[in-house]
């Protein structure tokens, strides 16, 4: 033991404390040791876990000349505490080659132990890292199991990564498929992981089974495997994957489709799919069927085939699959369907000719224009044909008693590139007894012009449109409004004791002629109301509704009791919606469109265009959108024709009791945009926030003179107790808030609107949430690059394009000292 204590103790020292000065007395030192026979592994253990390469060489040339049986012991010693870099730099040293028994040791080491301290706390948590790091040994196996089956769940897959790539035997194969059953996600991937890689054919039912459940990246492993597999089994592969075409996750379809696309046979997967789509249910099926076009042109033939199957359930799915192509092949068997007895299968079979623009479709297409619940279908697709043979029969469908007809008949002509279309559109203009047919003929007319440069002289065309005509016998009270139309006024005031009296832009002007007596009134008014809306009239001693005249379009009514009688007042609604562009809003706001969730309010005092606002918000989404608008409007004004929304329109007293019913019922009634004429109660208030923040878009009106005073009065009309739930609501969902006023136009007798815009920033919800609103006058003075503006600076605007005057401007501004230097003194002294 001399020797020991004095060479080896010294030898041992020098190089734990690096006390040497080159690589050449380092590597003598390490020779020395070498030369020692009565080391032991704990002695020289610790030079594994240095960063210097040498030691660690020396150390395991060392080590295998021992043979010590307590390496393994002297090793986990070690490790204890040790960086991650250099136990992964140790580890390997200990198993190339592994000594004798090692295997057994760590086992032992990993056995419970009599008493739990933290010394055999550390040293089994540095045997299950040495086991991750070990080479594949069958004596391992079973301790590896045991750690990947009821080890910690945060190293579960780690051990299953290790035995994962060991060889899979029919004993190994049941546990990894007990695996995929387990609780934790990341372990059921891991097993289907490498089952698809290692043993596909012994769990195909397992893959299609858990493929939905699975994450992105295992799905592509097990859409490969049974990909493979269904080369091998393509009929059963099919059976089982069929199901999952509907599923609600695109990544699992997505999967399945790929499989599906490697089998050889396409006709046949194409015809058992399309076969399996008539099982779904509705939404399910559209989903299904949509999936199937990945396929391409490869599904006509077989579509094709199943457009003439007795089933009419496999009919119906073979016209919707093959209804977005636009492949002649289609077109015979197509043909063939506006015949079916299924009224869904005629219409979608006109649609998709429509769709090809073959002309072999024509005769049939004319010969289906007698079918009632196929003709719009017909002549939408004739139109797109664009034939001259169905010029004749297209005409001949001008003078249709319904309007939409007409109207429908007149947007398929003008594809046609042809002289008497023009001709046939100029005599609807002018001679068509509905006004909204007129209007939209003279759309038309202007569409051609800007398409074909005709040089027409539309604008003769155009005066004769827009005159109404009185027709005999009908109600004397029509006289005065179609007088009040044709004059380019907006209202209509019937009065007892008053001669009939007109507005034009801001100023009331009297007709000449007698005063209306109370009988006269009374008498007018009776004859265009219905039954219930006299009765409504008598009972409540008012009533609000629209009124249409077929030849001189929409009225909004109001009639109500006074001292004297009874009294009317009639405004004029547009034939059809305005643009922003034309109510003069600022052009930003057309990001509205754009957003999917949240709430916008217009604002502004009665009789200031709040209605006309929200209809071209209405015409926008309706114009960009694919959606679904549910509108409540108390009365509905302007009727929105189809575009691209399907729009439905509910007036309140006519189609529900009040708007807060309607919206309570609009939220079961799968809307993307709620539209609410008027926010009239707290509880329409609370629904429309909460219609905000669940993934609608509600546009609403309300009366208030400015934006900041618009979000003061809807949190002051709750009680006190629930304003800081509005607040927090309110600031979340707020996209923008519009307040309008109409002022004169500088020239003629018109109006111009002034908008005062406030966006819904996070600056401003943070204001309406911690009860700093006074604040917001502030922020949109300085949020203009943000979309904003305050009335004054709108004002500002009209000045500068010369569409007010400036008296009108300073009587409409807030701050008059801003627009004292562009009045005349002279004014100044007089206001």
């Amino acid at each position: 033991m001399a020797l020991f204590s004095s060479e080896s103790k010294d030898t041992l020292k020098r190089l734990g404390n690096k006390e040497f000065s080159t690589a050449e007395e380092r590597d003598a030192l390490l020779a020395r040791l070498e030369t020692l026979e009565e080391l032991r592994a704990r002695d020289v253990a610790w030079m594994l876990f240095r960063p210097d390469r040498a030691y660690r060489d020396a150390a395991a040339k060392l080590l295998q000349r021992m043979r010590d049986p307590e390496t393994v012991i002297a090793f986990v010693a070690e490790a204890k505490g040790k960086p991650e870099a250099a136990f992964r730099a140790a580890a390997p040293i200990l198993f190339s080659p592994p000594l004798p028994g090692i295997d057994a040791e760590l086992v032992r080491l990993l056995a419970p132990p009599a008493k739990e301290t933290k010394e055999t706390i550390e040293t089994q948590e540095v045997v299950r890292k040495l086991l991750l790091e070990a080479p594949p040994a069958r004596a391992l196996e079973p301790i590896l199991w045991q750690l990947a089956m009821t080890g910690r769940d945060e190293e579960r897959v780690a051990f299953l990564t290790k035995l994962g790539a060991q060889q899979l035997d029919e004993k190994t194969i049941p546990r990894w498929q007990r695996l995929v059953q387990d609780a934790d996600p990341a372990v059921r991937d891991k097993a289907l992981e490498v089952l698809a890689a290692r043993a596909p054919m012994s769990s195909i039912q397992l893959f299609v089974r858990h493929l939905p459940d699975a994450s992105y990246t295992v799905q592509q492993l097990l859409a490969s495997a049974l990909g493979r597999a269904a080369a091998e089994q393509p009929a059963q592969i099919l059976e089982m994957l069929l199901p999952l075409v509907a599923s609600g996750d695109a990544a699992t379809r997505t999967a399945v489709l790929n499989v599906l696309l490697q089998m050889k046979d396409t006709h046949e997967v194409v015809m058992r799919y399309i076969r399996f789509t008539k099982t779904l249910a509705g939404f399910a099926r559209d989903r299904a069927i949509e999936s199937l076009r990945v396929f391409g042109p490869q599904i006509i033939e077989p579509a094709i085939e199943l457009l003439s199957d007795p089933d009419e359930e496999l009919r119906a799915a073979a016209i919707a699959v093959v209804s977005t192509f636009d492949d002649p092949r289609l077109v015979p068997a197509t043909i063939t369907l506006l015949k079916d007895p299924d009224w869904w299968i005629r219409i979608a079979a006109a649609e998709t000719l429509g769709r090809v623009r073959d002309p072999r479709a024509v005769d049939a297409l004319i010969a289906a224009l007698a079918d009632p619940d196929v003709k719009w279908a017909a002549v939408e697709a004739l139109g797109h044909i664009a034939d001259p043979r169905s010029l004749p029969p297209l005409g001949r469908m001008l003078g249709d008693p319904q309007p939409n007809v007409r109207i429908e008949v007149m947007q398929a002509l003008q594809h046609f590139n042809h002289p008497q279309v023009v001709q046939a559109l100029k005599q609807v203009a002018t001679n068509d007894a509905d006004r909204t047919v007129r209007m939209r003929a003279l759309d038309i007319l202007d569409e051609i012009e800007r398409r074909d440069h005709r040089g027409e002289d539309v604008a003769a065309v155009r005066h004769q449109a827009l005159v109404v005509r009185s027709v005999q016998g009908e109600p004397k009270l029509h006289t005065y409004l179609i007088s009040t139309r044709n004059s380019g006024a907006s209202d209509f005031h019937l009065s007892v004791g008053q001669p009939p009296i007109i507005r034009m832009a801001a100023d009331l002007l009297r007709a000449q002629g007698e005063a209306f007596t109370p009988q006269q009134t009374e008498e007018m008014l009776r004859e265009i109301l219905t039954e219930p809306q006299w009765a409504v009239l008598v009972r409540d001693q008012q009533l609000d509704f629209c009124y249409f005249i077929a030849q001189a379009g929409r009225y909004r009514g109001n009639i109500f009791l006074d001292h004297r009688g009874y009294n009317g007042v009639f405004r004029v609604i547009p034939e059809k919606p305005p643009t922003i562009a034309d109510l003069g809003l600022p052009a930003h706001l057309a990001e509205i469109a754009d957003y999917h969730q949240g709430l916008v309010l217009i604002c502004g005092p009665s009789g200031s265009g709040k209605s006309t606002t929200l209809a071209a918000f209405v015409n926008l989404f309706n114009e960009t959108r694919h959606d679904h608008v549910l509108t409540m409007e108390d009365p509905v004004e302007f009727v929105h024709p189809f575009k691209n929304c399907l729009i439905n329109q509910r007036e309140v007293g006519t189609h529900t009791r009040s708007f807060a019913r309607a919206l309570r019922a609009a939220l079961r009634e799968d809307p993307d945009v709620i539209v609410i004429g008027e926010m009239r109660d707290n509880e329409s208030v609370a629904l429309a926030l909460t219609a905000a923040e669940t993934g609608h878009i509600v546009l609403a009106t309300l009366n208030s003179t400015s934006a900041p005073k618009a979000i003061d009065r809807l949190i002051s009309s709750f009680p006190v107790d629930e304003q800081p739930q509005i607040r927090a609501s309110l600031s979340e969902s707020l996209k923008y808030v519009i307040a309008q006023r109409l002022l004169p136009a500088k020239e003629g007798r018109k109006q111009v609107a002034c908008f005062e815009v406030l966006k819904g920033t996070s600056n401003v919800a943070n204001m309406i949430r911690d009860e700093k609103t006074f604040q917001i006058h502030s922020a949109m003075q300085i949020g203009r690059s943000q979309g904003m503006q305050t009335f004054d600076e709108a004002l500002k605007d009209l000045l500068r394009r010369n569409q007010i005057t400036p008296e009108s401007a300073y009587m409409a501004a807030q701050k008059k000292e801003d627009f004292e230097a562009f009045v005349p003194a002279e004014f100044l002294k007089t206001t």
